[in-house]
């Protein structure tokens, strides 16, 4: 292939015509009348010697000339030529890890096993002085090896991969291979994939080139699976499952979701042509434990004819004190049901974002409250400073005009209530999230926030010196704010997250050991630093069990991806190479060919200039 970098200059070819014109148009010899020949006919005889070889070298002057012209012309307008370069010229070969490289495509083999079979041959033809990177495309790219030249290291490298359960990303994974070949003008990006994904989810460049694998498949797919507790009913739950058909005729599925143990349902369902149905079973009784939904189908893709869903007991309320000593507070506290109390002295020099991360609810009781993080809060008798309201000094025997209308102070009676100094507090900017608790006229005595992940109940006065510990409606009062900062509910939903997602597993203190034990039966210890573990290794769908101490808790990882579960290819050509030269050829470079034409123009023009000097000595 051979293209040319500036094609306008083509236009100096136009001097080979005028070149031809000049010769024509030179001067011819005159007839002229003499008295004698005598003289003329010796030198006659003896030029007719020389005349054939006269001619022969006059007319290759003007062939030299010619070719001259021509190879200049073309060495102007920059030819190039795609070759084969032994270079040190760097390949990323970037390979599709995704769950719809799991689709079966022929007898016993999968997309993945042909990408596997068209990344060693690219990596049999890797050039002397070549080097390689190989990365894999799933939820986030992955890099596997740096720039290698050793063939073998990276057929290694390739033998230790495998496809997960994640949904593809491409546009991540070739922007980070584009970076990385980022000023090398001859690199490029080999990109084994399925093609199925979103048609504008890859970026256009001319170092790209796709290696399309598979063939059409068929596939019927749970897109989504999930549990959730019904309003006002503690003991009953729904389970919800969708399936989705993506082939083009219709199709009868017998589906099923169990919980533990026992089995929820079986259904069967009708599936239209590229249609789906939704199922939202209630069911009584506890929804604890690892979950499984099932879809007895003979299709292409086996990962997404099963999800995943774990339910845990709801985990203690870690709540952290800071206080000088309240025994009303503390009192109310501790009698709450499922909290765990910390208590301890405040001190500046405390880390309170690292704090929050550790506590569900952090309370500063009487103490000088730090600027807060994101988090949960609890201020009694105390205002932070950087709150949408301020400390203003102090209000004697405030009465109280009744409560608002938060769910907060839902059947909290407050008409009993005195209260013998509060805080005098100042809005000093509206924020939406501000919510008013109760007030008297003075001042709020109560409030409420919830902005940019903070979340707090503010209670502005000293609890001792009101009688609000000895009414029915303090109890109350804590637990359902308690309640609000960190709803109970949030612990019996589902937990799962997507297949090559991180799971955050919270532990109450630094330094404790979390065993987590994956679907494959392998197993690994964590220790615990500051804030909650991250735990990444969940490429595969399936439970994962965790022990904390004595404590056993689940969390699912699930495909359910329907972008992914289309699994025919809906990539289309923007311009890139979908068809690769074989792998044998090496890198493909273009080679400019115009020192070669300069070099043989010059060695024409030698040549002409000693014809032409020697027709001049035989004349």
């Amino acid at each position: 292939m051979i293209q040319f970098a500036y094609p306008l200059a083509l236009l100096a070819l136009l001097a080979v015509p005028v070149i031809l014109a000049l010769y024509l148009l030179q001067p011819r010899r005159r007839r002229v009348v003499l008295s004698t020949t005598s003289l003329w006919r010796a030198a006659l005889r003896e030029s007719e010697r020389a005349v054939g070889l006269r001619r022969l070298l006059r007319n290759l002057s003007l062939l030299l000339l010619l070719a001259s012209a021509l190879a200049l012309g073309l060495g102007a307008a920059g030819p190039e030529r795609l070759a084969s370069t032994s270079e040190g010229a760097d390949t990323v070969l970037l390979i599709d890890v995704s769950a719809s490289m799991k689709t079966r495509s022929g007898i016993g083999t999968t997309r993945f096993d042909q990408a596997l079979v068209e990344a060693a041959g690219i990596v049999d033809g890797l050039p002397r002085g070549g080097r390689m990177l190989v990365m894999t495309s799933g939820r986030k790219p992955v890099l596997r090896t740096g720039f290698e030249s050793n063939p073998d290291a990276l057929r290694r490298a390739l033998a230790q991969l495998r496809p997960g359960d994640e949904a593809g990303r491409p546009r991540e994974a070739l922007a980070l291979a584009l970076a990385l070949l980022q000023n090398r003008e001859h690199g490029r990006i080999y990109f084994l994939t399925d093609g199925a994904f979103d048609g504008d989810a890859h970026p256009d460049s001319p170092q790209i080139e796709y290696r399309i694998v598979g063939n059409r498949a068929r596939n019927v797919a749970i897109t989504r699976f999930d549990f959730r507790q019904e309003l006002a009913r503690d003991d009953h739950f729904q389970v919800l499952l969708t399936v989705r058909n993506f082939t083009d005729a219709p199709v009868a599925v017998p589906a099923s979701v169990t919980l533990g143990d026992r089995v929820l349902f079986r259904r069967s369902l009708e599936l239209a042509a590229l249609g789906e149905q939704t199922l939202v079973v209630p069911f009584p009784g506890r929804a604890i434990g690892p979950a499984v939904a099932r879809i007895d189908v003979d299709d292409d893709l086996a990962a997404d004819n099963q999800a995943f869903a774990a339910v845990n007991p709801p985990d203690s309320l870690r709540v952290l004190l800071f206080t000088r000593g309240n025994f009303y507070l503390e009192s109310a506290l501790e009698a709450l049901p499922g909290l765990e109390l910390v208590k301890r002295d405040w001190s500046p020099g405390e880390d309170v974002a690292r704090l929050a991360l550790l506590h569900d609810v952090v309370v500063f009781d009487g103490v000088a409250a730090p600027k807060l993080p994101r988090g949960r809060f609890l201020l009694v008798n105390t205002v932070a400073p950087g709150l949408p309201f301020s400390d203003a000094g102090r209000v004697e025997r405030p009465g109280i005009l009744g409560p608002g209308q938060s769910a907060l102070m839902r059947d909290v009676d407050l008409t009993a209530v005195r209260i013998g100094e509060a805080r005098r507090v100042v809005v000093d900017r509206p924020v939406p999230g501000l919510q008013r608790l109760f007030r008297s006229r003075e001042t709020d005595l109560a409030l409420a926030l919830l902005d940019d992940g903070l979340k707090l109940v503010y209670l502005g006065f000293d609890l001792a010196r009101s009688n609000f510990p000895l009414q029915a409606a303090f109890p109350l009062f804590v637990s359902q704010s308690l309640e609000w900062l960190r709803p109970r509910g949030e612990d019996r939903l589902s937990a799962h997250i997507a297949a090559g997602s991180t799971h955050a597993i919270h532990v109450l203190a630094a330094g404790t050991p979390v065993v987590v034990h994956m679907p494959s039966g392998n197993s690994e210890t964590l220790v615990a630093k500051d804030g909650p573990l991250q735990f990444d290794r969940t490429a595969d769908a399936g439970i994962y069990r965790y022990t904390v101490g004595d404590a056993e808790r689940y969390f699912a990882v699930t495909l359910t991806d329907a972008r992914e579960s289309d699994v025919n290819s809906r990539w289309r050509s923007r311009g890139q190479h979908v068809t690769a030269p074989p792998a044998s050829d090496g890198v493909k470079a273009f080679v400019p060919l115009w020192p070669l034409l300069l070099a043989l123009a010059l060695a024409l023009l030698t040549v002409e200039w000693c014809v032409w000097t020697g027709s001049r000595s035989g004349a």
